[in-house]
């Protein structure tokens, strides 16, 4: 499984995942549910490489969720639940997770070395009714391992 993959999977794997949505959408949230999540992948960059070819990466993500926020309960059990979800994350056993990619023709297999969370908040009201819900957003960092498998 890709980085992509790996990091939809740790979310879906959260243990607490079934009080928000049971559902994790790549790259949109439906704006139809009135609660749901969307993992959307902002960017990859390498670390280091040694000689090799072996790299440490870092890939970016946006998580966008969308759930009931029509009163201040519902926004503190919005916020709460993205800030526990942060905690879990970064305090995960990464390690076991396997990493594969493919760059440049060559594959690469790897491990998740570690998770980092950030700006977790409110950011649109996507219908423009906050009786529709609200999006909220965090940011997600997954650091990595690739090794040439060649």
């Amino acid at each position: 499984m890709n980085i992509i993959e790996a990091v939809r999977q740790i979310l879906t794997d959260y243990p607490k995942m079934e009080e928000f949505t049971n559902k994790i959408h790549i790259d949109f949230t439906d704006n139809e549910q009135r609660s749901d999540f969307g993992l959307s992948s902002t960017g990859d960059t390498k670390v280091k490489e040694d000689i090799l070819g072996n790299q440490t990466r870092k890939h970016s993500f946006m998580l966008y969720a969308i759930n009931q926020a029509f009163n201040d309960y519902d926004r503190l059990s919005n916020s709460t639940f993205l800030l526990e979800l942060s905690h879990w994350m970064e305090l995960l056993d990464t390690g076991k997770y396997v990493v594969e990619e493919t760059i440049d023709e060559c594959a690469y297999k790897g491990k998740l070395l570690s998770l980092e969370c950030a700006n977790a908040m409110a950011f649109q009201i996507p219908t423009g009714d906050i009786k529709d819900g609200v999006m909220y957003q965090v940011q997600i960092y997954a650091q990595y391992s690739l090794e040439r498998k060649d």
